[in-house]
């Protein structure tokens, strides 16, 4: 989850920086679908994933790609302009996690909690379920939950709501078990 979770750091300040340079609730509700068109794109075109997760390209080569992407899906133009900056900073492979983001700003502004779920292995519908109802009802407050699996916690579960980060991961007790035997011996 280390990875997401600068991922996300990074994906934070480029969807914080494009709403506030947005004028008008219009545009935020454009922006809002064109970035949850490009989710879906990017879920269905194993191209597309290959594109942006590709460092083999040029800076100009993902430009004129994304350029491309953005008049053919034909996006506002602040999402156009976002993802020729993030191509030019060569951060195209965190759009997934732009995506997820602004699913969170646009909940935040709802009222709604973003809580980010890892797991060892994927989560069932059913377990879903259970688990966004059990944190709806410590928190009191609507949800959206996100889960991800993250094969290295082993077993167990890491949520991370708002700032707090929750571990109950089998990994995360095997390195304190381990941190704790070490330090018995020295």
């Amino acid at each position: 989850m280390n990875r997401s979770l600068e991922q996300t750091k990074i994906a934070k300040r480029y969807v914080n920086s494009l709403f506030e340079a947005l004028a008008t609730q219009k545009d935020s509700t454009a922006v809002a679908k064109d970035i949850a068109d490009l989710g879906g794109m990017i879920e269905e075109s194993a191209d597309l994933q290959n594109f942006i997760d590709t460092p083999l390209l040029s800076v100009e080569q993902q430009k004129a790609g994304v350029e491309a992407l953005a008049k053919k899906a034909k996006f506002a133009t602040p999402v156009s302009n976002l993802l020729i900056v993030m191509a030019e900073n060569r951060r195209l492979s965190i759009l997934p996690a732009v995506v997820r983001e602004t699913e969170n700003h646009l909940a935040k502004q709802s009222g709604t909690v973003p809580v980010a779920v890892a797991t060892a292995r994927k989560l069932s519908a059913a377990d879903q379920k259970k688990i966004g109802a059990d944190i709806k009802a410590v928190l009191g407050k609507e949800i959206l939950m996100q889960a991800y699996v993250d094969e290295s916690l082993i077993g167990g579960m890491v949520a991370q709501v708002e700032s707090t980060l929750i571990d109950g991961s089998i990994k995360s007790k095997l390195d304190k078990l381990e941190r704790d035997l070490t330090s018995k011996v020295a």
